[in-house]
C-alpha cells in the first residue's frame, strides 16, 4: 500500500518507520532540507514541501492510497525562545488541509484520510457532564479553533469511498518525551492551563498503532485517543513532580479544559493500548 505521512517529527516519524517495516511504500514530508538523509532512514521518498503548497500537494497525491496528516508546526525561535506563531500555526493546519481539499478536486487515488487532531478542540465541552464524540466542540481560542476548522475541512471530504478518521489524541508521550523530561522544564513555573481538566495522554506508539487499526478496517468519522488514566493533570503531573524530585507546576486555568472525556469509542472498535496507565514512555512499544 502506498501511504503518505504529512508531518514526520515526532508520531509521524514513528509511523513511517512502522508502515515501512510492514512492507508499505511510505512518503513522507518535511519543511526541512536537513531532515531529509534522517527521514530517508524510514521512507521510500522523502518530500520538501509546505503543507500549504497545493502544487506539490497535487504532486504528492497523484498516486498514494493512505494520506495520513500529523502536522506540527508554527513554532518560531523568537529573543532565543521558542514560541508560537498565530499564523504559521493556521497555515500548517488550515493550509494543510485546503490543499488536500484542492488536491482532491483535480483528481486522485486517494482510499483514505487520517488525521491527528487534539483533544484541545473541544474546549470546555460546554460543561457536559461526559464528552464523547457526539459532543459539541466549543473551542475558547483560536488555536483550539484551528483543530475545529482543519478537522471540518477534511471531514468534507468523506464519501462512500472515501472515509475520513480523525483522531482527537491527548498530548503524546513516548521515547525523547519521557514526562519527568518535559516537566523537568517547568518545574515550578505557572503554565495557563486547567490543572483540573482531565490529564488526557497517550503514548505515541499507541497513536500509530490506532492509525494502522484505521487504515486495516477502513475507520471514518471522529475518535477520542486517550490512555486509561483518568486523574486530572494536576494529579498526575503532581505524582511525577514528587517521584522525580521536581517543584510542582503551577496551574493558572486560564481556560476550562475538558472534564470526564470518554475514550470508549475507539476501545469498543478494537484498540487494546499499550501503554494504558502511561508507565512505559521510555520505551519503543512497537519494535
Amino acid at each position: 500500500m502506498k501511504i503518505a505521512i504529512i508531518g514526520a517529527a515526532y508520531t509521524g516519524f514513528a509511523a513511517a518507520k512502522y508502515f515501512k517495516t510492514l512492507g508499505h511504500t511510505v512518503t513522507v514530508t518535511t519543511t526541512k532540507e536537513s531532515r531529509k538523509e534522517e527521514l530517508a532512514a524510514v521512507s521510500d521518498h522523502v518530500k520538501v514541501m509546505v503543507g500549504s503548497d497545493q502544487s506539490m500537494m497535487r504532486e504528492l497525491l497523484q498516486d498514494q492510497e493512505i494520506l495520513v496528516l500529523t502536522v506540527a508546526g508554527g513554532m518560531v525561535e523568537k529573543d532565543g525562545k521558542t514560541v508560537m506563531d498565530p499564523d504559521l500555526y493556521r497555515d500548517a493546519y488550515v493550509g494543510t488541509a485546503k490543499s488536500v481539499v484542492a488536491a482532491l478536486e483535480t483528481g486522485c487515488s486517494l482510499k483514505q484520510i487520517i488525521f491527528t487532531s487534539s483533544l484541545n478542540a473541544y474546549g470546555d465541552g460546554n460543561g457536559e457532564d461526559i464528552i464523547d464524540e457526539t459532543t459539541a466542540a466549543n473551542p475558547l481560542s483560536p488555536f483550539q479553533e484551528v483543530y475545529i476548522e482543519t478537522e471540518d475541512l477534511l471531514m468534507g471530504l468523506t464519501n462512500e469511498t472515501m472515509p475520513v478518521c480523525i483522531f482527537r489524541t491527548g498530548t503524546i508521550h513516548g521515547p525523547g518525551r519521557e514526562w519527568k523530561n518535559q516537566l523537568k522544564m517547568m518545574a515550578g513555573q505557572p503554565i495557563p492551563f486547567d490543572g483540573s481538566s482531565d490529564v488526557m495522554i497517550v503514548h505515541r506508539d499507541d497513536v500509530v498503532q490506532a492509525i494502522k487499526l484505521a487504515i486495516d478496517k477502513g475507520f471514518s468519522g471522529l475518535f477520542n485517543l486517550f490512555n486509561e488514566v483518568t486523574c486530572s493533570k494536576a494529579e498526575f503531573f503532581a505524582k511525577v513532580c514528587d517521584e522525580n524530585g521536581y517543584d510542582h507546576v503551577q496551574w493558572l486555568n486560564l481556560s476550562p479544559g475538558p472534564k470526564n472525556v470518554s475514550n470508549e469509542k475507539i476501545k469498543s472498535h478494537g484498540l487494546d493500548f499499550l501503554d494504558p496507565d502511561a508507565t512505559r514512555d521510555a520505551e519503543n512499544l512497537l519494535d
